[in-house]
């Protein structure tokens, strides 16, 4: 299945919550959110989406595309907070849950680079984040749940 085929239950405009948390230990801060899925190119995807933290407007973008191998996905991420004035690349694939897993890495202030996740499961409408802490446990960091149905 081609990335368009998988996130058509996602496609079109929706909102939701975003909950933020930076550390596991954090309790998560909550946000309304609102995300647009589409498809560019013919071949790609996008989801777009906004989402705040203390009240300042923050948004990001995903450009979603198949890659060379036999089921494996490349995905593009910037995020004003997340990423600031770069972007991510990440690559994986849809697992047998039916889950879409993308992981790419960060340059750390000092030692090795550190890792992010991001899975998708379009049909919840449901967008979560991991960092990627070296010699830790993946943790989740952002959880964007979205409603069904269009934007009013």
């Amino acid at each position: 299945m081609d990335i368009v085929e998988y996130l058509a239950p996602l496609l079109g405009s929706r909102q939701g919550t975003n909950r933020l948390r930076i550390m596991p230990t954090d309790e998560y801060q909550e946000s309304a959110a609102t995300a647009t899925a589409g498809v560019t190119a013919a071949h790609f995807a996008t989801i777009s989406y906004t989402w705040s933290d203390a009240d300042k407007a923050q948004d990001g973008l995903l450009l979603l595309g198949g890659g060379t191998a036999e089921g494996e996905s490349k995905a593009v991420w910037v995020d004003s907070w997340h990423t600031g004035p770069v972007w991510m690349n990440l690559s994986g694939g849809v697992g047998g849950d039916g889950v879409l897993r993308l992981n790419g890495s960060y340059s750390a202030p000092t030692g090795p680079d550190w890792g992010w996740q991001i899975h998708i499961s379009p049909g919840e409408g449901e967008v979560t984040m991991h960092n990627v802490v070296p010699g830790h446990d993946p943790y989740q960091v952002i959880e964007l749940k979205l409603v069904s149905g269009a934007l009013r």
